[in-house]
């Protein structure tokens, strides 16, 4: 059995872990499974695809498990013999995972350049960086180490650093990917983002205070490499809030319009590895099993909501994060059980299995509960307005999250009403 965390029948910290195993609308690609219909969901949450044509995509190679940080090399050396290497600004290097990284790469007849500017949240400066330092040296590979930040630098430099036009065209929807860039290597080191395996990349404009994707299928990774082993130094608030990112895209990318038999496997799965596994990996940070749990969940998770998209949760995230300047995954978990109550007339049945997942009973209000103690236990705030709403910008932000794509793929059609009514729930 996965450990059960919050449910009351079970104790989160003696239960045992599982082994073995957004952004304007105009700025996105369009999502063809929602052209088509997408996903229909009745009063219950009972899903009806029938006749709707749905498109599954993730990147040519997942190598995954402890201790497959391993196999870089090897893959690196097969896709190129220059790689650009980037990551955040300091902690890979002092905790020693650099060392691991560059020697066996150099021992393979990789040449290795270091790109370590990549800020919390990265900016279009900061990929225009990138993309100059690639070009400089001729790089003819792109590999990411780090948490979702760095990957997503990486793939918009693999993306266009043979591209015309500069980082800020592709932002603003003017210009379109159109063909694969530099090969790619994304391999992560929190339990996290899933950006591994997505075909975007978030990043910020901090003069516009914008924080929006680059979306396209030539920005998905030749390789997604996980490695649990690498999440074992996370800091407990990063495993907190990284964690409840994965368990939102997990619950999100199951519920969204854009789901399908395919990804509500992956994430359903998902749900129960992260759901039952984050609190013991944040109470005992070295407990690799809850770490490959979690790992396992996250990829699973990305995978599912890369193509099936995510929700309100989402949508409405970017704006107040950018604003206020707090981490994403600490929004995203704020936000959740109070979009997830908005959503309930239409998937309740889906609520319901999420609670099952998580080992929170089979009523669907359970599972919101049971994420609402799960909060409680990571020292996450159950309002915004703790870290800095106030009622004067939710216009704003309800402005700025209404068109977004992850608004526009929640399972319940969203107003700008709705929008300001669950940010005034949150003062």
């Amino acid at each position: 059995m996965i450990g059960n965390s919050l449910s009351k029948e079970f104790d989160p910290i003696k239960a045992p872990a599982t082994q073995g195993i957004e952004d304007p609308a105009k700025q996105e690609a369009p999502l063809c499974a929602l052209a088509k219909g997408g996903a229909v969901h009745d009063r219950e949450g009972r899903q009806d695809s029938v006749g709707h044509i749905l498109t599954f995509q993730t990147v040519e190679k997942i190598i995954y498990g402890r201790g497959s940080l391993s196999q870089l090399s090897c893959e690196a050396a097969r896709l190129g013999r220059k790689a650009l290497l980037v990551t955040g600004m300091s902690s890979l290097k002092r905790l020693g995972v650099l060392d691991k990284v560059i020697r066996p790469l150099q021992g393979k007849g990789v040449d290795v350049v270091l790109f370590n500017k990549v800020e919390a949240e990265p900016s279009l400066r900061t990929v225009e960086l990138g993309i100059e330092e690639a070009r400089r040296h001729q790089c003819d590979l792109v590999i990411s180490i780090g948490g979702g930040s760095a990957i997503d630098v990486g793939k918009v430099v693999a993306g266009l650093v043979r591209a015309p036009g500069n980082v800020r065209e592709y932002f603003l929807g003017k210009r379109e990917i159109v063909e694969k860039g530099l090969p790619f290597i994304a391999i992560p080191t929190t339990a996290g983002t899933g950006a591994e395996v997505t075909m975007n990349s978030v990043l910020t404009d901090p003069e516009g205070l914008v924080k929006q994707s680059i979306r396209s299928p030539f920005l998905l990774a030749d390789v997604a490499l996980v490695d649990p082993e690498l999440t074992l130094t996370m800091p407990p608030h990063i495993t907190a809030y990284s964690g409840m990112d994965a368990l939102t895209q997990a619950i999100e990318g199951f519920t969204s319009k854009g789901s399908g038999p395919v990804t509500d496997a992956l994430a359903l799965k998902a749900v129960e590895l992260i759901g039952r596994n984050l609190l013991r990996a944040y109470e005992a940070p070295g407990d690799i099993e809850a770490r490959e749990a979690l790992s396992t969940g996250s990829l699973m998770a990305g995978m599912a909501f890369a193509s099936a998209r995510l929700g309100a949760v989402h949508g409405l995230a970017h704006p107040v994060g950018v604003r206020y300047h707090k981490p994403h995954g600490l929004v995203c978990a704020v936000l959740l059980p109070y979009v997830m109550r908005f959503n309930l007339p239409v998937v309740a049945r889906k609520y319901a299995e999420v609670a099952a997942a998580l080992g929170a009973g089979e009523a669907a209000e359970a599972g919101i509960r049971y994420i609402e103690r799960l909060l409680d236990r990571l020292g996450i705030p159950r309002k915004l307005g703790e870290f800095g709403l106030v009622e004067n910008d939710i216009d704003a932000i309800a402005r700025d999250a209404l068109p977004s794509g992850s608004t526009k793929a929640n399972p319940r059609d969203v107003t700008y009403d709705d929008l300001v009514a669950i940010l005034k729930e949150n003062l």
